[in-house]
């Protein structure tokens, strides 16, 4: 017999950093997939628009009085829509547009179905390239990302009622993970008195290139006693989400 003591056996299968990490690599890979396909979108869409040498409300219009009247016309707006949130074209002059092509009864259930698709493409694109939750999770930001998170749907709802601008609060949302449901639930109501208010300014006036100027009286009044409600509504909801945590 030896006397030597047996060497320790090795294990069979030593674990490798790289297969650790793959998990890791293929995420930012991902990510930056993600991402680069979103930049290069929005540079192609800005080239196009300033070649086309027209100016962002005199393309909007035309491309209005071209699909009056036709079937696709529709169809091709919500696609439009929800393409907007890629190249983060406007949408308050998306939704003008939709009451002057539909007028207020079709405009203005169009136009919050387009936003909330249109939202719902930037959320996702915001997630897909933002922080991930172990990184939520880390301090100093960890506690206040939670708290944004259990209060998404109060949260979501009171930015859309005061009307904050409609991407950022996309993409803030969809970064720090707030939940779909959340998200998508405040914007859906949240939204419809902005939406109301621009939809019935484009069929009132039947131009997107229209000013403030062309709006009738009642026009003006009933958009400004949407955003007072609107701004009231936000702050009943601010006041209850507080008493709530």
């Amino acid at each position: 017999m030896s006397d030597h003591p047996a060497a320790p056996s090795k294990p069979a299968h030593e674990p490798h950093e790289p297969a650790a990490v793959a998990p890791d690599r293929r995420r930012w890979v991902h990510r930056l997939g993600v991402l680069g396909l979103w930049a290069g979108v929005f540079i192609a869409a800005q080239v196009a628009i300033g070649r086309s040498g027209k100016g962002t409300v005199e393309a909007v219009s035309d491309a209005v009085e071209a699909a009056r009247g036709a079937w696709w016309s529709v169809p091709a707006f919500l696609a439009t829509y929800a393409a907007r949130s890629l190249v983060l074209f406007p949408a308050s002059l998306l939704t003008v547009a939709a009451g002057v092509l539909f007028g207020a009864w079709l405009g203005v259930p169009l136009a919050l179905l387009g936003a909330v698709i249109s939202a719902a493409i930037s959320y996702e694109l915001a997630r897909t390239v933002g922080p991930t939750e172990a990184t939520l999770n880390r301090p100093p930001v960890g506690a206040w990302a939670h708290r944004i998170q259990e209060a998404g749907f109060p949260t979501v709802l009171t930015m859309r009622l005061v009307m904050m601008p409609f991407d950022p609060v996309n993409l803030l949302a969809g970064g720090l993970r707030i939940p779909r449901r959340a998200f998508l639930a405040g914007t859906a109501i949240g939204t419809v008195p902005g939406v109301t208010a621009f939809a019935l300014a484009g069929a009132s006036v039947g131009r997107v290139d229209a000013g403030f100027g062309d709006l009738s009286v009642p026009t003006l009044a009933t958009a400004g006693a949407v955003f007072a409600l609107s701004i009231a509504l936000a702050a009943v909801v601010s006041r209850r989400a507080g008493e709530a945590h």
